[in-house]
């Protein structure tokens, strides 16, 4: 299982240091914009490294940059949470953990485009709308589509989340 409660603290204490060496001088609002436009190429970069929707031109998944795109995506969103004050959306219980670990693996073009659209969509309703059930949903998608869809492992998505924290 992820410690979820570790990587939110090491995030917020990563934000916090590189605030601190850049003297930024951003108000709250800009700053949940700045990290939700991050956020939102990150994912990006997720899709693109994973490739699935690639139908002219197929590859297969570049496994390293997918996995680091997928962390630094899940550092954002754990960023985002923190920012918004809903980190308590973030936590997992057994059974939560258990749903995810679980789920169905999606292998088909269309359920895995409607999984990344769907964090997009869920995404975009909790900015614009200050969702907190959207964000819990765009959560759980993105934990469901790296562990069972992607078959990363907690090992390795806990290894690489520490490796970009350190890098900084």
């Amino acid at each position: 299982m992820l410690d979820i409660t570790k990587m939110l603290h090491q995030i917020i204490d990563l934000e916090l240091k590189i605030d601190d060496e850049k003297e930024l001088m951003i108000g709250p609002e800009t700053r949940k914009q700045t990290i939700f436009v991050d956020l939102d190429i990150s994912l990006s970069n997720m899709a693109e490294a994973a490739g699935w929707y690639k139908v002219v031109n197929p590859r297969e998944a570049d496994k390293e940059d997918l996995l680091k795109s997928y962390v630094q995506s899940v550092a954002l969103l754990l960023l985002y949470s923190a920012k918004m004050q809903w980190t308590h959306l973030v936590v997992l219980d057994d059974q939560a953990w258990q749903r995810i670990t679980n789920a169905k693996s999606s292998t088909k073009l269309a359920d895995l485009n409607k999984s990344y659209l769907a964090i997009k969509h869920f995404l975009s309703d909790a900015y614009f709308n200050h969702q907190q059930e959207s964000f819990r949903h765009a959560w759980h998608l993105l934990l469901k589509m790296g562990i069972s869809d992607w078959q990363l492992t907690p090992d390795q998505i806990s290894s690489a989340y520490q490796a970009m924290i350190n890098q900084y």
